[in-house]
């Protein structure tokens, strides 16, 4: 051969350089070598980019259960992002456990509360928290350590000085300044049942992320800031309940990526299960109420026996929250969640579906199964609503109903009341729309609804009877698995449980009828 074909067969090597260095020629075996070489360096490098994100969490608040909170914080975040945790608890307020897992971590997380260990181990913590690691700090690690209170101030940037009053429900939103951080991706208003800190005034380098008010004030409760050129997030959350808030875990596994200056690696979420087909039918007796010679004003009671398919039953429990601004709702709440529960456990094993609607609260069930298998059923529209009379309620709730005299009305409800258990196949909202969408995709015709409260939500809900009965859903009522708001001082001056039946009876008037506790579980397949 000849010509520019012979030239390049015959070229044994190409020239190098490197750092404006000349490098030797290398024949074509070695080019493959060094290819290789460089194919193993980049696979590597993509390896170390992708290993878990090294936790070291600093236990020690045992006023908050700090072992528990941090071990299921842990399972999330190891069983939902690309992370690795490693606890290291306090045996007692002097002692911490090995620390040596502080030289090998990307970030430390704290949560101790005035801890007096001294000497080497409170000087281990000291050095790394000088040296521009990252941190992250929950709840009481703004006095963490008894010894060296200057903690809050140095490193997290914050002035705790106490509580405001116990007992309220604080709700944290984010700060406008702070609506594009990248700490709070994904992340909405949390509400919370621990006692607001008092923690300021901040640093002035500190950046603002949340606010937290409650009837008695407002503080900051989750800020960032950098010093010795490391990242530092703190959140004055964390008490026992928070570390259930979908919301609240969310935040704090973003903060720990971004204090380590990586992106937030998150695992796919699993697959949500298809509830198996249920069979058999539902026998309801029913109650409900008719003028039976018009224009009276008499009214008597009918009972009926109705037959359904469990398959088209669900039952939807309408904001059962675990706190009410009114201390008098509060408690027959609580009572409520427990005579509620068997009853839901017995329908639920027969295959009825169960629609936990406990409103304004979906943050805290942020990424939930349950949630999801609401959010992705494909949206129906709902027809024109019916045009159905609305006579006035029996009773007079324009005070707002509370019997028990607490004023002001604020948002005290976090989620929904914990004695009541959430299954694998059940859903989860607080929209009308969704639940119809969701009922029509699984050809749910009738719904039995129970909560609170009968003269508010349990009718006025977008989930809840008016709207279904006025989009074509067949609902009934679960009289003694409800409450009503109301307050004897306003008429008619009747007893409270006088005026819930009396609203019950309204119910069966005009827009359901109701079924009782006995007949509902006497009347599931046997």
């Amino acid at each position: 051969m000849s010509g520019p074909a012979c030239a390049i067969s015959a070229a044994p090597s190409i020239p190098r350089r490197f750092g404006g260095l000349a490098l030797p020629r290398f024949g074509a075996p070695t080019i493959q070598r060094w290819l290789f070489l460089l194919s193993l360096f980049v696979l590597l490098a993509a390896q170390a980019a992708s290993a878990p994100l090294r936790v070291c969490c600093i236990s020690g608040s045992f006023e908050y259960e700090s072992d528990k909170s941090l071990k299921a914080f842990q399972q999330y975040l190891e069983a939902g992002y690309n992370a690795a945790c490693t606890l290291v608890s306090a045996p007692d307020p002097d002692h911490l456990g090995d620390l040596s897992p502080l030289s090998q971590c990307d970030v430390a997380l704290f949560f101790t509360r005035r801890l007096t260990l001294d000497g080497p181990q409170l000087e281990r913590v000291k050095q790394y928290c000088l040296s521009g690691k990252p941190i992250v700090g929950v709840r009481t690690a703004s006095h963490g350590f008894q010894k060296w209170l200057e903690f809050d101030r140095l490193v997290l940037g914050g002035n705790y000085h106490n509580h405001f009053p116990a007992g309220y429900t604080q709700k944290d939103v984010i700060d406008p300044g702070a609506k594009d951080d990248p700490v709070l991706e994904g992340i909405g208003a949390i509400t919370s049942r621990a006692s607001l800190y008092k923690s300021g005034p901040l640093a002035p380098d500190t950046h603002l992320l949340l606010t937290g008010s409650t009837p008695e004030g407002s503080a900051p409760v989750a800020w960032t800031r950098e010093i010795n050129g490391g990242r530092v997030f703190y959140t004055s959350l964390g008490a026992q309940g928070d570390f259930e808030n979908g919301t609240f875990r969310r935040l704090l596994a973003n903060a720990l990526f971004w204090v380590a200056r990586r992106q937030v690696e998150r695992k796919p979420l699993p697959p949500v299960p298809e509830r198996p087909m249920p069979t058999g039918m539902l026998k309801l007796r029913l109650r409900t109420r008719v003028e039976t010679f018009k224009g009276s004003g008499a009214w008597d009671a009918v009972t009926m026996t109705r037959e359904v398919p469990v398959a088209e039953t669900a039952i939807v429990i309408c904001d059962m929250w675990d706190n009410h601004w009114c201390q008098g709702a509060a408690q027959r709440c609580a009572v409520l969640a427990g005579k509620m529960e068997p009853v839901l456990e017995a329908a639920r094993a027969k295959g009825v579906q169960i629609i936990h609607c406990p409103s304004e609260t979906m943050d805290f069930y942020l990424d939930s199964l349950q949630r999801r298998r609401m959010q992705l059923v494909a949206r129906v529209e709902p027809p024109p609503p019916l045009a159905l009379p609305d006579p006035p309620l029996p009773i007079d709730d324009s005070d707002g109903g509370c019997d028990s005299a607490e004023k002001p009305w604020y948002m005290a409800w976090t989620r929904e009341h914990a004695a009541i258990q959430i299954g694998e196949f059940d859903g989860i909202s607080d929209q009308g729309a969704e639940v119809y969408s969701f009922l029509r995709a699984h050809g749910i015709q009738f719904i039995i609804v129970m909560g609170v409260h009968a003269n508010m939500c349990v009718l006025n809900r977008p989930f809840a009877i008016k709207q279904m009965t006025r989009w074509g859903v067949h609902c009934i009522l679960a009289r003694d698995l409800t409450d009503a708001m109301y307050n004897p001082r306003m008429p008619p001056h009747v007893s409270h449980w006088q005026g819930v039946e009396l609203v019950v009876e309204y119910i069966e008037k005009y827009w359901a009828p109701s079924v009782s506790t006995e007949d509902l579980l006497a009347g599931l397949p046997q």
